[in-house]
C-alpha cells in the first residue's frame, strides 16, 4: 500500500532536504578540488552533512518512505551515489592519513581511533541503517518464503554491526532473533504470526541503534 501511494505521499520538503544535503557534499567537494576551500573546512562541511543525512534516513524510515523509490522519483540516484562515493573516499583517505607526518598544516591532528569514529563510522552507519531497512522490508513483503535471501540479509546486518564499536549488546540481540527466525522457518504454519513479531523486534533494535547514535542529553 505504501509503495502504491508513494508519489502522492511524498512531502516536497523531504525532496528539498535530500537535494540540499547531497548538493552540500557535491559542492564542497567541487570547491575543495578547485582550491576554494581548505581541507579542514571541506572535512567539517561533509561531516556535518553526513550527520544530517543519517538523521534524514531515520526520518524516511519513520515515514515509511523507501529511499530508492524517492531517488527514482526525483531522478536523483546519480547525484546521491556520487555523494556517497565522496563520503567513502574521504573516510578511506582520512583513515590512511591519520598516522602520516605530512598532513596539511591546517588539518588538526586525528588519532587512528578518532579518524575511524568520525570519518569511517558514518559510512558504516549508513550501511547498518540500510541493512535494517532492507531486512524489515524483505520480511514484510516475503516473510520467510525466500529463506536464503532472509538468511543473507540477517548475515549482512550482523556483519555490518560488528564493524561498529560499542553495540555488542545489540549484536547479541539480533543474533538471537536470527537464530529464532531460522528455527521458525522450519515450521510454515507459524510463519505469518512470527513474521510480524520478528519485524517488530528488529525495529525496536533499530530504534535502540538510533538512540545510541543520538542519545538524549
Amino acid at each position: 500500500m505504501v509503495k502504491e501511494n508513494f508519489n502522492s505521499n511524498i512531502d516536497s520538503n523531504i525532496e528539498s532536504e535530500l537535494y540540499a544535503l547531497i548538493h552540500t557534499i557535491l559542492n564542497a567537494n567541487e570547491k575543495f578540488e578547485e582550491g576554494v576551500i581548505n581541507n579542514t573546512y571541506f572535512r567539517k562541511t561533509v561531516k556535518n552533512a553526513i550527520n544530517e543525512l543519517l538523521k534524514f534516513n531515520f526520518i524516511l524510515d519513520e515515514k515509511k518512505i523507501n529511499l530508492s523509490h524517492l531517488l527514482k522519483k526525483m531522478n536523483f540516484a546519480k547525484q546521491y551515489y556520487k555523494a556517497i562515493g565522496i563520503i567513502n573516499r574521504l573516510s578511506s583517505l582520512e583513515f590512511s592519513k591519520s598516522s602520516s607526518e605530512n598532513d596539511i598544516s591546517d588539518q588538526p591532528p586525528i588519532s587512528k581511533e578518532m579518524s575511524s569514529t568520525v570519518l569511517e563510522l558514518p559510512g558504516i552507519t549508513l550501511e547498518i541503517t540500510s541493512s535494517f531497512i532492507t531486512l524489515m522490508d524483505a520480511l514484510k513483503l516475503n516473510g520467510f518464503k525466500e529463506r536464503e535471501l532472509i538468511e543473507e540479509l540477517f548475515r549482512d546486518l550482523v556483519n555490518n554491526m560488528e564493524r561498529f564499536p560499542g553495540i555488542d549488546d545489540l549484536i547479541v540481540k539480533i543474533k538471537a532473533i536470527y537464530n529464532r527466525s531460522l528455527s521458525n522457518m522450519l515450521n510454515e504454519d507459524d510463519l505469518n504470526k512470527v513474521k510480524g513479531i520478528i519485524v517488530d523486534e528488529i525495529y525496536q533494535l533499530f530504534k535502540e541503534f538510533q538512540y545510541k547514535l543520538n542519545p538524549k542529553q
